[in-house]
């Protein structure tokens, strides 16, 4: 794909994506034009496409803002995947063989160990990876995961270890986007950024908007729902009882 139409028919399928890995499923070049597309649209009236962006606002009738919003959450969503996949917080290749997973570990336990004044936060998470890296089992499940909804993203996202959100900021694309004609015609007023920092703010609200819910949020939401279940049980069992002596009554 390349061009003006390829833009738009891009954004389009953009706004119309349930999850980022659906913009990458075909033809190796149409996805790398899909990726280097979000990562321009994120960059808000600084994008190359920006006339696109408010042609296709106008048609799904939102504002250019509401396109760039998009874009911009996208592109954290294959982020928050990629900094919490198992291989990246080793440090290894893709599926790479069990040995290597282990020298892997073994250098970052010498290295983030607490008791030799290392980051203990790190040495844990390299360690719940290896666990389940380890085993045989888990790391099949993890595995047919990966393919899935991380695999996809490596054909087109940048390979190194620095954060997509801020390797953007400011950063021209890896790979250079077709070059734009002419505007046939001046893009449509537009209501001015509500943001003050603008694309800048953009990513920190995606950000925001995908933060972990904390483990003691989610240890209370469980507590919450097993005591529900459990009142629910027992005015079941209570309906259940009377039931019974309904019938024996009838009886």
């Amino acid at each position: 794909m390349s061009g003006r139409r390829a833009a738009l028919e891009g954004l389009a399928r953009i706004l119309d994506a349930a999850a980022p890995e659906e913009l990458f499923t075909g033809p190796e070049d149409d996805a790398i034009f899909l990726y280097d597309l979000l990562v321009d649209a994120a960059r808000a009236r600084g994008s190359s496409y920006y006339w696109e962006i408010c042609r296709t606002a106008r048609r799904r009738g939102v504002t250019p803002e509401y396109v760039v919003d998009r874009a911009v959450v996208l592109l954290a969503t294959i982020e928050e995947r990629r900094r919490a996949d198992l291989y990246r917080i080793l440090g290894v290749p893709a599926l790479s063989s069990s040995e290597m997973i282990r020298q892997r570990f073994l250098e970052l336990a010498k290295q983030h160990h607490p008791d030799a004044g290392g980051n203990s936060a790190l040495f844990r998470q390299a360690k719940e990876a290896y666990e389940i890296l380890r085993e045989p089992g888990r790391r099949a499940e993890y595995e047919r995961f990966w393919l899935r909804a991380l695999g996809p993203f490596e054909r087109v996202a940048t390979r190194d270890d620095v954060p997509l959100l801020t390797a953007m900021a400011g950063v021209r694309p890896v790979r250079p986007l077709p070059a734009a004609e002419p505007s046939p015609e001046p893009p449509p007023a537009v209501v001015p950024d509500a943001e003050a920092n603008g694309i800048r703010a953009l990513f920190a609200r995606a950000d925001a908007l995908l933060a972990p819910v904390a483990t003691a949020e989610i240890a209370a939401l469980r507590a919450d729902l097993e005591g529900t279940i459990a009142a629910l049980e027992k005015v079941r069992g209570e309906l259940a009882a009377l039931a019974a002596v309904k019938r024996a009554l009838g009886a």
